[in-house]
């Protein structure tokens, strides 16, 4: 059997690489990017299929705006992207460098049931003499909450679902964060989010909702400046975000 070495990110790359490595990405990223709004920057243009990363972000607005409008934020979301880059980059040469004996693909495009997607890790291990494949999701935050972690686990079995029917028979999936290493419990997702890809192509017909489905979300929400559901809710006199 090939063991598998993972650890938490902050164990094994330092905040130091990952600073030096982000500074970079924010420089690539504002050399692209196209300013559309005071303190707002369109960096990727719209996509025209939902993608199981969109399962992870914590307003399903922000799917209609990456599908209608393209990938908008502001210099603090620029510089997020920047650190999960920088972070994604560090720890998948370190998993490649301690797991010499495990094929490993990074950033691997999928296209399947209608999607694509990318998974962060793909692998391979001998385990009793046959293959084993398994994939890693890595997010560059320190707390996993409840909310974050079905968010996450929701994007994971998507591209475990879109896998299997590409003909890779993913076995193992683990979350892995700044300071946690979660193995998720395939067999049991499968059954619970079974309707997932389903969910994830209904966010293409998706239409702006009425008002926001969180309005707390909206206070410090970097993109509410080009978002028609704040605006139309705002215009209303309802309970407008106070300026941040």
């Amino acid at each position: 059997m090939v063991k598998l070495i993972i650890r938490p990110i902050a164990e094994v790359v330092s905040e130091d690489a990952i600073e030096r490595r982000m500074r970079e990405y924010v420089e690539e990223i504002l050399r692209g990017a196209k300013p559309i709004a005071e303190g707002l920057y369109l960096i990727e243009p719209p996509v025209p299929r939902a993608t199981p990363s969109m399962l992870s972000l914590d307003c399903p607005v922000k799917a209609i705006i990456k599908l209608r409008i393209g990938e908008v934020t502001n210099m603090d979301g620029i510089r997020a992207l920047a650190r999960g880059r920088a972070v994604h980059d560090l720890y998948q040469d370190w998993f490649r460098a301690v797991n010499p004996r495990v094929h490993v693909e990074v950033e691997s495009g999928i296209e399947a049931l209608d999607t694509a997607g990318r998974t962060d890790i793909l692998y391979m291990r001998e385990v009793d003499g046959e293959e084993r494949w398994g994939l890693i999701e890595l997010k560059s935050v320190w707390s996993l909450s409840e909310d974050r972690e079905r968010r996450y686990t929701r994007q994971v079995m998507a591209y475990v679902i879109m896998l299997r029917e590409a003909g890779i028979d993913v076995r193992e999936a683990y979350l892995v964060t700044m300071r946690d290493v979660k193995a998720l419990p395939l067999k049991t997702l499968e059954r619970e989010l079974n309707g997932i890809i389903k969910e994830l192509k209904a966010l293409e017909t998706l239409e702006w909702p009425m008002k926001p489905p969180n309005l707390r979300l909206c206070y410090k929400c970097e993109v509410r400046g080009v978002c028609m559901t704040y605006s139309n809710y705002k215009s209303h006199g309802r309970d407008p975000a106070p300026t941040m």
